[in-house]
């Protein structure tokens, strides 16, 4: 386990054993029980989190710092009542409405320690114990990742502690019911993760909390239908619809308390059940806002029967870097991509797992990544100054192979570029050439200097079939050889005109695909011609794969065209599976206006640019592809 969050488990189990001895020290706080508490139980999550209540923490590859409000309503949050054989019957608020307002702060950093802020302010309240506008007590919290990323691993494991600190303890101008007079300590354990459109995470904790009941009765209260509060398991669990891609999240929270001190110690008055349904939105990349409304199913003190949260903070939102295997160390920089490793600094070996970095390839007792000379044994006089280097082989002598091709580079014509399988006869370590580009060598092309093509002639190798009207359509299958067309499934129609042409390495649509305005919705006038893209796919297999590119006009916001076009590219991709062409023949990316093929200044200019386009961008080699025939 890594420095840092050894530090912080110490930093957690530290604080829990302090608000413990807070609670020792005070021979007068253990004698009775306290008079007062702070009513609202409500304690939002670190600011620029897309939970609520229940912790999902972010760190700083996610983002830096956040800062914003958290708005919170609670409706009848302590009631006066009954306790009868028939349950508890309320009769009138002690604390009616509820209105607060907490101040978030957090900041990240070594992507692994978040440390948060909360100062709750209350703006209004009403009730027999009402009080007015007055602070609550401070909040401070600080969580480490152990395991995992939360938002970048499927499983992670966090640990933290939260501490409060008692405003009622120092000064009596607070009120005593936003107030305690003791340090309250919360020690726990998260766990979250992203699978797919998942966003999950769970939280456990105990809440270390003095003895206390409501203060300040007015007499006309019976005292003993006074709340109590105390030490308490606290458990959490939410779930949500995460789209990182378009950054909102949907979803429930849950959150569990039961009291585990005092009168109430786990019985139906000493414990509650609140579910919150939020929805958060990033604005921007900078801006998250968020709403969620809230129910108390089983209620203690200061749970609510209904609650309203508002959020918005300033929290500049971070692209997330893929990264496949989960190790923290993204694609870009990893030199195992599916392997799980550790930073190195390295690029030969950054990210790779620690049985790699132990390879000695010249097996003379210094791994790879230390040796300077890794083909080179060091021998039986080694280079004091260059390690793993013979003391006799000068930097100029040591024989190298740049390109592992088995052919050294003093001897290598190539020396960047591997020989391959088909070495050139002519060139030592280079390979063959193939100059027309169509994967037949030229020592094996009977057509040098013309591709094979989508349809090649199986008995002249790197030869196309013969095609006089240029459609894509050999002549043996045209059914109109001599007038350009189209590839159809039905022989009387393959190369025939018709809605699509194959030329230039597009396939061609002769008429546009329309779409319901600002939308990803296909119309029904088009089907016509994505049917003819799907039957000439179909009917001609050497095409392997097809990228579908989606363009927009220039006019609007240049991310929500980027972000329509590829919604609209995708959904054609998605039609065109429907209609039987297999998936991985197809890729689905939109461009937005960034490449018009007509002037944004006229209306028809305009047209023009919003457009679906098919490139061919897969064929295979013409001595592996098959002859094209139309059944």
């Amino acid at each position: 386990m890594e420095a840092p969050v050894r530090r912080l488990i110490r930093f957690s189990f530290l604080g829990a054993v302090l608000g413990c001895l807070t609670t020792l020290v005070s021979p007068a706080a253990q004698a009775q029980t306290l008079s007062g508490f702070q009513v609202n139980r409500y304690e939002p999550t670190a600011a620029g989190e897309w939970s609520f209540a229940v912790d999902h923490p972010w760190y700083s590859s996610t983002r830096r710092l956040a800062a914003g409000l958290t708005l919170d309503y609670a409706h009848h949050p302590l009631m006066l009542g009954v306790t009868n054989a028939g349950g508890f019957s309320e009769t009138r608020p002690l604390v009616g409405d509820l209105f607060i307002g907490h101040f978030d702060f957090a900041v990240s950093f070594l992507d692994r320690i978040l440390v948060t802020a909360s100062l709750p302010l209350t703006f209004a309240d009403s009730g027999d114990l009402a009080a007015g506008a007055t602070v609550g007590d401070p909040r401070l919290g600080i969580m480490g990742r152990v395991y995992g990323q939360p938002f970048s691993s499927v499983f992670s494991v966090s640990v933290g502690a939260q501490l409060w600190i008692p405003l009622r303890a120092m000064t009596s101008a607070i009120s005593a019911t936003a107030s305690d007079q003791q340090v309250r300590v919360l020690p726990k354990v998260i766990l979250g993760g992203v699978w797919r459109w998942l966003m999950w995470s769970a939280t456990a904790g105990f809440l270390y909390r003095q003895d206390a009941a409501v203060a300040n009765l007015p007499v006309t209260v019976a005292a003993d239908s006074a709340g109590h509060v105390g030490s308490e398991l606290q458990f959490g669990i939410a779930a949500s619809y995460f789209d990182a891609q378009r950054r909102f999240s949907v979803g429930p929270e849950i959150v569990l308390a039961t009291t585990a001190t005092g009168p109430s110690a786990f019985s139906r008055f000493g414990t509650s059940l609140e579910t919150l349904v939020g929805a958060q939105y990033n604005i921007a990349r900078l801006v998250q806002v968020g709403g969620a409304l809230g129910l108390g199913f089983v209620r203690e003190p200061g749970t609510p029967d209904f609650r309203m949260l508002i959020r918005i903070a300033y929290a500049p939102f971070r692209k997330a870097e893929k990264d496949t295997d989960g190790d923290g160390i993204p694609d870009s920089e990893d030199a195992c991509i599916r392997e799980k490793g550790v930073r190195t600094g390295s690029a030969m070996n950054n990210g790779c797992p620690p049985s790699t970095l132990e390879r000695d390839r010249d097996g003379d007792g210094v791994t790879d990544l230390h040796d300077i000379c890794p083909d080179v044994p060091r021998g039986a006089t080694p280079d004091p100054d260059r390690r793993g280097c013979p003391l006799s082989a000068k930097p100029a002598e040591v024989p190298t192979d740049k390109d592992g091709d088995g052919v050294l580079d003093k001897e290598d014509a190539c020396p960047d570029v591997p020989k391959g399988p088909q070495p050139d006869p002519n060139r030592a370590g280079c390979p063959s050439q193939d100059s027309d580009k169509d994967g037949v060598i030229d020592p094996l092309d009977q057509c040098l200097f013309e591709p094979a093509g989508l349809t090649p002639d199986p008995a002249r190798p790197g030869c196309p079939l013969a095609d006089r009207d240029g459609d894509g359509v050999p002549d043996p299958q045209d059914a109109c050889p001599d007038k350009p067309g189209a590839p159809s499934p039905y022989p009387k129609r393959n190369g025939c005109p018709g809605l699509i042409e194959v030329k230039n390495g597009q396939i061609v649509i002769l008429k546009p695909v329309f779409f319901a305005t600002a939308k990803d919705t296909i119309l029904p006038k088009s089907y016509a011609v994505l049917q003819a893209v799907a039957d000439g796919m179909q009917a001609m297999t050497s095409i392997k794969r097809v990228a579908i590119e989606g363009h927009t006009d220039a006019q609007g916001k240049f991310d929500a065209n980027i972000d329509l076009s590829d919604r609209r590219a995708k959904s054609v991709m998605k039609w065109l599976v429907a209609k039987g062409v297999e998936i991985g023949r197809l890729e689905a990316r939109g461009y937005g206006p960034t490449r018009p093929i007509a002037s944004n200044k006229s209306a028809a200019g305009k047209a023009k640019n919003r457009r679906v386009e098919f490139h061919i961008i897969d064929v295979p080699a013409a001595s592996q592809a098959p002859t094209e025939k139309a059944n």
